[in-house]
């Protein structure tokens, strides 16, 4: 544990702001395909979830199946997992459908009948369509049906105030300076999230067809790896080998700002081959390394509300870091609603100890031991021998993750509210013994729990669906307030999808050259 760490700590309680708790606003993200009988659902997004593209509370990811649920922000964590329980189940009450709980898709034998999400006629509608029509080209359509936690956190402005009077400067550059700092910290630590809460050691072998892998026959159906902990962020999950050299340091926000600057405005030689257009039918927004803020792959990115329209990279230069999200979290398929609050707690202790912890600038070869940890981690991360290679050594990652916990346990006498107290006690616990067992981690049990069963990732994860939806329905909920909510924005889609509007090809041009 660095004296950098406990001083900071101690600053924080002699300014009366260390209970990270009382001083924090989150707000969750949660995917999930819709299921039917084992397969994707082919169905268009329930008219009584509303408008995808004016509810902001039940909108859809890359799919029309692929459900996106978002609770509004919230100073209090147990008030916003409660509404997320409420979303879940008013979707679920509203549909036929299961809620695939797992971060890995069930077997899609053909990519091509993955329904890609439709969001209408009004130009903002064809535009989210269009970008979802460039991913399918660029990754494929199978690697955009995982699903998985997105979690927006941030803390309050009382603290960044207080610290910034002790050390000196600006509110606004002291915000950017010590979120981005926290950005470093969480990603050289982010194979502590894929260990301790990933959940996805297994794929089915339609998932992996045509694709390079390195993976093992678990049965007829599927392909996995022993030790393996979160598929969905390695090489035939979630990540981009076209992104793989930028290099993205976050050591200020104006090199950051200049590096995703780059990547959108920089042309991709694989991309501008395919080109923007097949005859006169679009078939991505444009040829660059990304196609918007968005489609950057990383574990964290830092972020600020957007007006419609707005382009995030101008918002945050304009105005700086508003936020964080944490987009390393797998559904953890053994909880119905994808995230407990053990985890959550955990998750944001993780992130004021990152905030807190020794602000150091990242070079290339920093950058490439994080992106060789996370790599090791996601395919091998439960095999006790396992060693990180840190800018200071080597280090076995037992040793590195108990180290870390024992430093967070700091945090349990500043936190003030004894409900959260006793959570966040519960939570390390849960949290030290996985590190003793890896077979305590969900990965682990998954692992387990399907070759004890005989089934296929299927049958066993069709199962779970099921009975979670059961399980979520007995339950009797006030989601009143969600069904105002969908009716409302069909009005608002249809007032937008009435109104004129000038061609799409002048507001696209419009769009992709308002980068500052």
């Amino acid at each position: 544990m660095s004296n950098k760490f406990l001083n900071s700590l101690e600053t924080l309680d002699a300014l009366n702001v260390s209970d990270f708790i009382k001083f924090s606003q989150r707000g969750i993200e949660k995917e999930n395909l819709r299921s039917s009988s084992r397969s994707i659902s082919l169905e268009a997004h329930p008219k009584a979830y509303g408008s995808s593209l004016t509810n902001s509370r039940i909108t859809t990811d890359f799919s029309e199946a692929l459900i996106e649920l978002v609770t509004s922000p919230n100073e209090d964590l147990n008030s916003c997992l409660k509404e997320l329980e409420e979303i879940v189940y008013f979707c679920l009450k509203n549909t036929d459908d299961d809620f695939w709980p797992a971060s890995i898709p069930m077997s899609i034998e053909d990519e091509s009948t993955i329904p890609i999400a439709d969001y209408g006629n009004t130009n903002s509608g064809k535009l989210k369509k269009l970008y979802r029509v460039g991913l399918s080209h660029r990754y494929g359509s199978m690697m955009q049906t995982v699903s998985g936690i997105h979690y927006n956190f941030s803390f309050d402005d009382r603290l960044f105030e207080e610290w910034a009077k002790k050390e000196g400067g600006k509110l606004r550059e002291f915000k950017d300076k010590k979120y981005l700092s926290l950005v470093r910290n969480f990603r050289r630590n982010a194979w502590l999230i894929t260990y301790l809460f990933g959940c996805s050691p297994i794929v089915p072998k339609a998932f992996a067809q045509g694709r390079e892998h390195s993976l093992e026959e678990l049965n007829t159906n599927d392909l996995f790896l022993e030790n393996a902990t979160c598929l969905r962020m390695g090489e035939l999950g979630y990540i981009s080998k076209s992104q793989d050299n930028l290099n993205i340091a976050y050591n200020n926000l104006e090199e950051y700002l200049a590096d995703l600057k780059k990547a959108l405005t920089t042309d991709h030689p694989r991309y501008k081959t395919l080109g923007t257009k097949v005859g006169d039918e679009y078939i991505q927004l444009n040829t660059a390394i990304i196609q918007i803020e968005n489609e950057y792959y990383s574990s964290i990115r830092p972020k600020r509300l957007v007006g419609s329209g707005e382009r995030p990279i101008n918002a945050l230069r304009e105005n700086g870091i508003e936020y964080v999200e944490i987009r390393a979290l797998d559904n953890n398929i053994y909880d119905p609603f994808g995230i407990s609050d053990e985890t959550a707690i955990f998750l944001e202790s993780f992130l004021f100890y990152c905030l807190i912890s020794e602000d150091q600038p990242c070079d290339a070869d920093e950058i490439n031991k994080i992106q060789n940890n996370w790599g090791n981690v996601v395919l091998s991360g439960r095999d006790e021998d396992l060693e990180l290679h840190l800018k200071e050594g080597s280090v076995r990652l037992r040793d590195k993750a108990t180290e870390i916990l024992d430093a967070m346990t700091n945090f349990e006498s500043r936190i003030g509210d004894q409900e959260y107290r006793n959570l966040f006690k519960r939570s390390l616990k849960s949290q030290r013994q996985k590190i003793s067992d890896s077979n305590m981690t969900p990965s682990g049990k998954l692992l387990q729990e399907i070759n004890t069963s005989g089934l296929t990732w299927d049958e066993y994860t069709n199962q779970i669906a099921i009975s979670h939806k059961e399980e979520i329905l007995k339950s009797k909920r006030d989601v009143h307030y969600l069904e105002e909510q969908a009716k409302e924005s069909l009005e608002e889609f249809a007032i937008k999808e009435a109104q004129t509007e000038k061609d799409f090809d002048s507001f696209l041009a419009e769009y992709l050259s308002a980068i500052e």
